[in-house]
């Protein structure tokens, strides 16, 4: 009796571990947004590791960032700055004796400081006709005089193509004849076409008639992941037959001075792009995943007034591959890689350009299916015959090693460049250790419960269901409406400058004391402090009506606060403080966020880019709070807004416009 049961028992643990290899394997093809999410965040734990583990390659120095910073504006007035002004800084770049320049600004529209856009302006507007006498013609029309610079110096230009809806009709649109590059085709070409896998641009917005053909353009187009964080950028896309190159890309083809790429595809797409010397490893519809080699600030940043002013030593640029962006509050371009949720957009261009000198992008390769498959496979008869059949003693161990041998081979390909995900094996070996091990654990309880005839109210699953559904929750993020609040306290170095750093760490306890409290008293969630800066949001986890009337009253709160506050502060540490306060209200996604052993509650969107840029305006425009349009219009009555100016931020399609509220409700 009791073979009899060994051999059914052992009879059902294998049909059961057969099936759960046949459901894991039905997962994977399937793909669920759930454990595409754990995927990711498994990705970024072992790029995180790559990066700390990997020396610092010789290609991070050959590329530098130009940086129109803060000092850069200081000193030559507010962006846009006239084109005259950026061809100085192309000669200037051009003297140092740089390999080429990858310009990761849109010059989409014509100078309107130009003289000659001026005269037509004021002769449209005010039907004044004005001449301009002694002008040299390059000064006469800004955007020529910089064409004919472009012309004579290794430059790409930034292009920004659209994916989802055409542009509109406009100067800037890119005719069907514009220029991409040559792309030749080696392997399976035709099975299917390779162009037909790359992203479909639906619109080109390319610099203005005047710039356009003086030099080469690339896309500065990145590829975010559904968390908002960049993990990959596509090489290659294409509007009708003409295939366009990223800046990334071009700017090394005009370093190299070659004119065309070589694409490597299979049956399903492309497996590979050459360019010179040079092979990048991309997925099938040409997205190349970067190796983030850090933080931001990796790169070599060099302030574009020293290159202005000649300050730099000669030789200090020369052969280098330059990108001209800029960091300055306001107009940096913010994004989210797994190393850092405050990355330039610029250097996410100079990490990819890296990838492709240190020849260490992240490889997908075609086989990794085959791979994970086989994986699955082989753990899932190995789990199946251990958990079903072997002595109860052993199964914590053995599976322990199996988890461990599993990462630890995926943290070894990694580290060697491939990415194989060893989530699905994993899973694989939990599923068979829970499902064989409830086996034994339900057949030795029947027993009992025969005999005590109380099986059936032994065990609830119910119980088992809801803790799988919290559990799920918890892992998952959501997108919801928030009211977003950034403040910075002003002119903070010059005063961390004269105090001493216990003097400094007492000074923002003592600041941040108060502020914080007005946070969480008017129902929001304090997300973080970043140096004397403080990031909070209202409307999560739980819903805050009226959460943008919320933030507002806290933001005029912490000012009256502060006021108040500052006779104590000025006869303790010798300092009085002002701060200023961005609010806007949008869409982001919150959750819990992090590696794999260390996560935060907090938000990645744009709409928090935009926060933090109209925070950075109060200096500019002389005021201690500045709202969106979309804060003013959720606050209704209940304040006074005085408009401040209408803005286009960059990456985004429409105008901000700015309040400053003045009188609560």
């Amino acid at each position: 009796m009791n073979r009899l049961f060994r051999n059914a028992h052992r009879i059902l643990a294998l049909a059961i571990g057969l099936g759960v290899i046949a459901g894991m394997l039905l997962l994977y093809v399937a793909q669920p947004a759930l454990i595409s999410r754990l995927d990711l965040k498994i990705y970024d734990a072992l790029l995180t590791q790559r990066a700390a583990a990997a020396p610092r390659s010789i290609a991070q120095d050959l590329v530098v960032i130009i940086d129109i910073d803060e000092a850069s504006l200081a000193a030559y007035g507010q962006w846009p700055w006239p084109r005259y002004r950026m061809a100085d800084l192309i000669d200037a770049l051009e003297r140092h004796r740089v390999a080429a320049i990858g310009i990761d600004i849109l010059f989409s529209e014509a100078d309107r400081a130009s003289p000659v856009e001026m005269r037509a302006a004021l002769e449209r507007d005010r039907g004044l006709d004005i001449g301009f006498r002694g002008l040299p013609a390059q000064l006469y029309d800004y955007d020529r005089g910089f064409a004919e610079t472009l012309a004579q110096a290794p430059v790409v230009l930034g292009m920004y193509g659209r994916l989802d809806n055409p542009l509109p009709a406009s100067s800037t649109e890119a005719p069907p004849s514009d220029s991409g590059i040559r792309v030749i085709a080696i392997g399976h070409s035709d099975d299917p076409p390779f162009a037909a896998q790359l992203p479909a641009l639906l619109g080109i917005r390319q610099p203005c008639a005047p710039l356009r053909g003086a030099a080469p353009t690339g896309f500065v187009n990145i590829a975010p992941d559904w968390d908002g964080i960049v993990r990959q950028a596509p090489l290659l896309m294409r509007r009708g037959e003409v295939i366009h190159p990223s800046l990334a890309l071009r700017t090394l083809m005009r370093a190299l001075e070659v004119e065309n790429v070589i694409v490597e595809t299979g049956v399903d797409g492309l497996l590979a792009v050459r360019v010179g010397d040079y092979r990048v490893p991309v997925s099938t519809d040409g997205m190349m995943h970067i190796p983030f080699p850090g933080p931001r600030k990796t790169y070599v940043y060099v302030s574009a007034h020293d290159v202005l002013t000649g300050a730099l030593p000669p030789g200090a640029l020369e052969g280098r591959i330059a990108f001209v962006g800029t960091s300055a509050p306001g107009l940096l371009d913010i994004r989210a890689t797994p190393l850092d949720p405050i990355y330039p957009g610029v250097e996410i261009h100079a990490a990819a350009l890296d990838a492709i000198l240190s020849q260490n992008a992240t490889r997908l390769p075609f086989w990794t299916p085959f791979l994970q498959c086989l994986g699955i496979l082989f753990t899932g008869l190995v789990a199946a015959a251990a958990f079903g059949m072997a002595r109860p003693r052993v199964y914590l161990p053995l599976a322990l090693c199996l988890v461990a041998a599993v990462i630890l081979g995926a943290r070894f390909l990694y580290l060697q460049g491939t990415f194989v995900s060893p989530l699905y094996i994993v899973l694989t070996i939990v599923a068979q250790g829970a499902c064989l091990l409830f086996l034994r654990f339900w057949q030795e309880e029947k027993q009992k419960l025969v005999l005590k005839n109380a099986f059936s109210h032994y065990v609830s699953p119910e119980i088992v269901k809801r803790i799988t559904r919290s559990s799920g929750d918890l892992l998952a993020g959501e997108e919801r409406e928030l009211s977003i609040l950034f403040t910075d306290i002003r002119g903070f170095t010059a005063i961390s400058e004269r105090l001493t750093p216990q003097q400094i760490v007492a000074l923002l306890n003592r600041y941040f004391t108060p502020m914080t409290a007005l946070v969480r008293e008017s129902s929001g969630t304090v997300d973080k402090f970043i140096g004397d800066a403080l990031m909070a949001f209202w409307n999560a986890p739980l819903d805050v009506p009226n959460h943008a009337i919320h933030a507002v009253s806290t933001a005029l709160a912490m000012q009256e606060t502060l006021s108040g506050m500052n006779a104590a502060l000025q006869a303790e540490f010798g300092v009085t403080l002002t701060i200023g306060a961005g609010i806007h209200t949008g869409t982001a996604y919150v959750g819990n966020m992090g590696s794999s052993d260390t996560v935060n509650y907090t938000l990645i969107g744009d709409n928090v880019n935009i926060a933090s840029r109209l925070e950075g305006l109060c200096a500019q425009y002389g005021v201690p709070v500045i709202v969106s349009e979309a804060v003013k219009a959720q606050c209704g009555a209940n304040f006074a807004f005085r408009f401040l100016d209408t803005l286009r931020v960059k990456g985004r399609q429409h105008p901000v416009s700015i309040y400053q509220p003045l009188i609560s409700g």
